[in-house]
């Protein structure tokens, strides 16, 4: 028979290891912090462009995890014990926040939270348009934007903010979405249903085949869409199942998005990109000028000269005059890579505003 007691207090003395073990190492961090402030104090900038959440660390942080890890413990569990050992760090370097599509409970909020833990502030906003201004005027230190699902492509919303921009790309993580739909009302009864344009595109084969004659009305967030649908009989929201106790409504029914494996990619802003791993994307976005036949095969053609793959390319109206448009291409490599900056050189002579929106590391879902 075990010894209880003893048990109990070998596990007593551990925590009290783990405790003192986790404060040294809050003290390493307030040390590198510190490091950090004097290189950047060097270097002649100012101390409010101090990084602390450094993606390209992270990555290391978790895969020496996963390589040291031999159980009982599972991976995602000792990952998920030091995102908030890591977020404490850093918000002992800096006070950080985030800047995320709300109200709370929305995607963007889950993801957000996933990644930078319990110890960043988080703070809504209203709009997409409205996450990449708080990061550019300085009112939060990063934020997190949607830029891709996997069923429904790309995020408009993000592609047209990005077309004028000063914020950079610091990081990307992937959320598996699992859409529900949630009322006050019994199916049959529903005839409105709200959500975001993605939520809407996400599910519509479903919407299809259960509420086909209810009316799709696009909101700006799947959290605006829950709170809508809580206020009217006969409403009801795609959004997460989070939304549910959030907002008070019933969940009428799971997992009803089309594609099994739905994910959505977010983007993680701020003033600059971390410094180069062994494998990074690089997003570039550029016009051409249509007068010059070919130019934008000429420029793509750069992207294999210099054996830089492309993993994705879009193209939204640039706003300046009809039929005009600006070009984003997401590239392998880090722009401080040799290959990359030459690709970008050469990319200039073909095509026109040609920016780099930022590198960073590689984190897509085998």
């Amino acid at each position: 028979m075990s010894d209880l007691p003893s048990l109990r207090k070998k596990i007593d003395t551990l925590d009290t290891t783990l405790v003192n073990i986790l404060n040294e190492r809050a003290r390493v961090s307030l040390d590198i912090g510190a490091a950090k402030r004097q290189l950047d104090n060097t270097e002649g900038l100012p101390t409010t462009d101090l990084h602390v959440y450094m993606p390209g660390r992270e990555k290391e942080v978790y895969a020496k995890l996963t390589r040291l890890n031999h159980g009982p413990l599972k991976d995602d569990s000792l990952h998920a014990i030091f995102r908030e050992v890591m977020s404490a760090s850093i918000s002992l370097q800096k006070d950080v926040s985030m800047a995320y599509l709300g109200p709370p409970g929305t995607f963007s909020h889950q993801a957000a939270y996933q990644r930078l833990g319990d110890s960043v502030v988080y703070v809504p906003q209203k709009q997409i348009s409205d996450v990449v201004d708080a990061v550019e005027k300085g009112q939060t230190t990063y934020g997190i934007v949607p830029f891709e699902n996997s069923n429904f492509g790309s995020v408009v919303e993000t592609l047209d903010r990005f077309v004028k921009t000063k914020t950079r790309v610091r990081a990307e993580t992937y959320l598996t979405v699992h859409q529900c739909l949630l009322s006050n009302s019994p199916l049959d009864k529903i005839t409105k249903v709200y959500s975001h344009p993605q939520g809407l595109g996400q599910t519509q084969m479903w919407l299809a085949a259960n509420v086909p004659n209810a009316k799709r009305i696009s909101v700006k967030s799947t959290a605006e869409a829950a709170q809508q649908a809580a206020l009217e009989t006969g409403a009801a929201a795609v959004c997460s199942e989070i939304c549910a106790e959030l907002y008070g409504l019933e969940v009428t029914a799971r997992d009803i998005e089309d594609g099994a494996a739905n994910t959505t990619r977010f983007l993680i802003i701020g003033t600059s990109s971390d410094n180069a791993t062994k494998d990074d994307h690089t997003l570039i976005k550029f016009t051409v000028d249509h007068r010059q036949p070919g130019a934008l095969c000429d420029g793509l053609k750069v992207f294999k000269d210099y054996s830089l793959n492309l993993f994705k390319i879009d193209s939204r109206p640039s706003g300046l005059h009809p039929w005009h448009y600006v070009f984003f291409v997401e590239c392998s490599g880090h722009q401080q890579n040799e290959d990359v900056q030459k690709a970008v050189k050469d990319l200039d002579q073909f095509c026109l505003d040609v920016v780099v929106l930022g590198s960073f590391p590689n984190q897509r879902p085998e």
